[in-house]
């Protein structure tokens, strides 16, 4: 049995370092809406989906695989708000990108990074490097940006305490917030665009 549940998380690892461009693995069946993905050709892949489960932990963001290194930009022009490393997720960034159209606060977080290349406080643009992809933290088992998608449930809401940032936040699934539209993956080719609206935040080649 104990052979068995090891061999069940080893698996779906294997398909994750085959870092073929352009392709992105399919949603997991209990995820619903599903977006029809489109990844540009030049972009690497999406080697986990948003994955929601009430009851479960779930997966709250993108994993993006590619080679230890690879250079991590900015989604959005923002301000960094974190900026450090813990056990669990390794080296992190957190980018605050101002308010939505209805008034919600929208930010962008980054882990597992291999190196970090900006501090809080200070002033990012769409597409500025700000760390370099890794697989520091325990929770993390082959190189990849582990990306999330945060909102504001209402105008307001969030409470920051500290390290804190998840009082009155939403994890959104970042496929529905694509520069170019729902589920078409945007590179950043230097194009501006609304602060809630996001570009891939691994450079594509």
């Amino acid at each position: 049995m104990r052979f068995k549940s090891l061999l069940l998380l080893v698996l779906p690892l294997t398909g994750c370092l085959n870092y073929d461009y352009g392709t992105a693995v399919p949603y997991h069946p209990k995820k619903t809406p599903h977006f029809a993905v489109r990844v540009p050709s030049n972009a690497p892949p999406i080697a986990q989906q948003f994955r929601p489960v009430e009851g479960e932990a779930g997966h709250m963001g993108l994993d993006v695989a590619t080679t230890k290194g690879t250079p991590i930009i900015a989604a959005a022009p923002g301000v960094v708000t974190q900026s450090f490393s813990e056990p669990a997720y390794g080296e992190r960034v957190i980018i605050e990108h101002g308010k939505d159209a209805t008034g919600r606060r929208v930010q962008t977080l980054y882990f597992h990074l291999d190196r970090r290349m900006v501090a809080e406080g200070q002033s990012v643009a769409r597409g500025q490097q700000i760390g370099t992809l890794g697989e520091t933290g325990l929770l993390s088992s082959y190189p990849h940006l582990h990306f999330e998608y945060h909102r504001e449930t209402a105008p307001g809401a969030r409470v920051r305490l500290g390290r804190n940032w998840w009082q009155g936040i939403e994890q959104l699934d970042p496929n529905a917030y694509w520069v170019d539209g729902p589920g078409r993956v945007t590179c950043f080719t230097g194009q501006s665009a609304p602060v809630d609206k996001i570009t891939y935040p691994v450079v594509c080649r």
